[in-house]
């Protein structure tokens, strides 16, 4: 029973424990996912802010320039050109403020990341507009009651001026009648001014009341007039206004949430590490996409221009022939002519050999697996000193020397790779064969004679700068040549004409037409498995030699790092 309660209380709890973690990991999912839509909502969204707040600070300029234009040109208008403009500008702000933002949900939707930064936009250019004109109505109304208070002193001025002018009159009208009153009581006598009622007397009564009547006129245009300057004096005075000035915070107010929100954009992605990381790769994109595309095109175009141009070229242009141009009249060369039932695969994975006495052979060590006791064997250290480079290039140095009295038996083989194979190349007297020092084993002299090693140059053909190889090494018969190749050595007569490729090409006869053939078709070579050129030999008696696989293409050869490929192209171009 205990036992029956233990197992399911382990059972219980490990469940329990799944479900815990199958909980926690829905619920780190939900977080890390509800993060990554934010940084990519942020992210996304900055662009799009930083263009609105660029958009919306043109607006506000262009906004700000065309509102003073407009509070300027109205400095000097009229009440009444003040009083319809300041209605347009009362109603413009009431539709400011009762409208809402333009976008539907339909154009929300189509907006995606953009619909926030569009509905900032929107907000804060109606937010800079609304309080653009609210501050013109502002000053429009300054200057409307400044234009008032000048209205008012005017009219008030003019109406001083006119009872300036009334009281002068009143008052000169005053001085005249005084002149003539004074000047009415110089001619009276002392007999009319005995009698009251004389005529002289009548006419200074009725002066005097009339001075009497106009000083009073006199002083009421005085009065009229003092009063009317006391209320000039006591008008206030006409507040002095300049060109419209724009309160600069007020409009960062009202595009605040806009700046707001992109502050917040930049700051996130200032901290943020993977943006960061995009704003130092994203200049440099296009770049390394023109480069990744340079990379993919212009190798098929270099090989295009090859394929139709170069190598149309090279077909047509004169073959090499290392010996003379009569060299098939000469008894030397006809002697190849033996070979025509043999030319075939002529190696094999071992080869015996025959030294007679008097003979001597250089090989390499790794190609000689068995010799006779009694052979007198001893070191070569470099087959030919005149060609010291080739040489050494070719790994024709440290070569084992055999020498016999009596006729010995030794048997030739590679047993360093087993895919190669070993031939005997017999050149007749007076003939020669141009050989690739690299597929050279060994050498058999015949009496201790060394055969004679020529250096042939071919510089002004195109055949030589196509394949690169600039020199050719004939050897001069009669030789014993020991050649390797990689599965087989052929050698094979030309005659009307034969093509093989390049890499497999081991040598010729020298009598032989050499020249370079474009490869077909055009597809394998475009895509890089096949080379561009063919070698292509041609010739009655005349024979060309060539291994099976070339050593350099093989599945399992090892990959050659550039350095190396630039030494191989330059020893190839010395013949080697």
């Amino acid at each position: 029973m205990g036992q029956l309660l233990s197992s399911l209380f382990a059972l219980v709890r490990r469940y329990l424990l799944a479900f815990a973690g199958i909980v926690l990991v829905l619920v780190c999912g939900n977080w890390v996912r509800g993060e990554w839509r934010h940084v990519r909502a942020t992210i996304d969204e900055l662009p799009s802010l930083q263009a609105a707040q660029q958009r919306v600070d043109a607006a506000r300029l262009t906004l700000r320039a065309q509102i003073a234009d407009d509070a300027g040109r109205m400095s000097a208008a009229t009440l009444q050109q003040l009083d319809d403009r300041i209605r347009v500008l009362d109603a413009d702000i009431l539709r400011l403020a009762q409208e809402k933002d333009g976008l539907s949900a339909l154009s929300l939707v189509r907006a995606g990341t953009d619909a926030l930064p569009a509905r900032l936009e929107q907000a804060a250019l109606r937010g800079i507009e609304l309080e653009l004109r609210r501050q013109e109505r502002a000053h429009l109304a300054a200057l409307r009651t400044r234009l008032d208070v000048l209205l008012h002193q005017q009219a008030a001025r003019r109406t001083l001026e006119r009872l300036r002018l009334a009281y002068l009159g009143e008052f000169r009208v005053q001085e005249a009648l005084k002149k003539q009153l004074a000047e009415a009581d110089l001619r009276r006598g002392w007999l009319e001014r005995l009698f009251p009622y004389s005529p002289a007397n009548r006419q200074l009564r009725d002066l005097a009341s009339r001075v009497a009547a106009q000083k009073n006129r006199t002083d009421a245009a005085l009065a009229s007039f003092r009063q009317q300057k006391r209320l000039v004096e006591q008008l206030p005075r006409a507040p002095d206004l300049g060109r419209l000035t724009i309160d600069e915070g007020r409009l960062a107010a009202a595009a605040a949430p806009l700046a707001d929100r992109l502050r917040h954009a930049e700051a996130f992605a200032a901290q943020s590490i993977a943006w960061q990381a995009w704003l130092v790769a994203k200049p440099v994109l296009g770049v390394a996409a023109a480069v990744l595309l340079s990379w993919i095109v212009v190798p098929f175009a270099i090989r295009a221009v090859f394929y139709y141009l170069l190598a149309p070229l090279a077909a047509r242009a004169r073959p090499i022939v290392i010996a003379g141009p009569h060299a098939d009249d000469v008894p030397a060369f006809r002697g190849w002519r033996h070979l025509r039932a043999q030319c075939a695969q002529i190696s094999a994975v071992s080869q015996r050999i025959v030294l007679q006495p008097g003979d001597e052979m250089l090989i390499r060590p790794a190609y000689c697996q068995s010799q006779p006791e009694h052979v007198d064997a001893g070191t070569k250290v470099l087959f030919d000193w005149s060609y010291w480079l080739p040489s050494i290039a070719a790994h024709l140095w440290m070569l084992t020397r055999l020498r016999t009295g009596h006729a010995a038996e030794v048997i030739v083989s590679s047993t360093a790779d087993a895919l190669e194979e070993v031939a005997v190349l017999e050149i007749p007297a007076g003939g020669a064969f141009v050989l690739q020092a690299r597929c050279l084993a060994g050498v058999v002299c015949k009496g201790g004679q060394r055969p004679r090693i020529r250096s042939h140059w071919r510089l002004g053909t195109l055949h030589a700068w196509l394949t690169l190889q600039l020199r050719y090494l004939s050897f001069e018969g009669p030789a014993t040549l020991i050649v390797k190749g990689c599965r087989g050595v052929r050698l094979e007569n030309a005659g009307a004409g034969r093509t093989v490729s390049q890499d497999a090409t081991l040598g010729f006869s020298t009598n032989t037409r050499y020249a370079t053939v474009r490869a077909e078709p055009f597809l394998p070579y475009m895509l890089g498995r096949r080379a561009l050129l063919n070698d292509r030999f041609a010739g009655d008696d005349t024979y060309y030699l060539y291994e099976e696989i070339p050593g350099r293409r093989q599945p399992g050869s090892r990959s050659r790092n550039p350095l190396e490929a630039l030494v191989d192209a330059g020893l190839k171009a010395l013949g080697v």
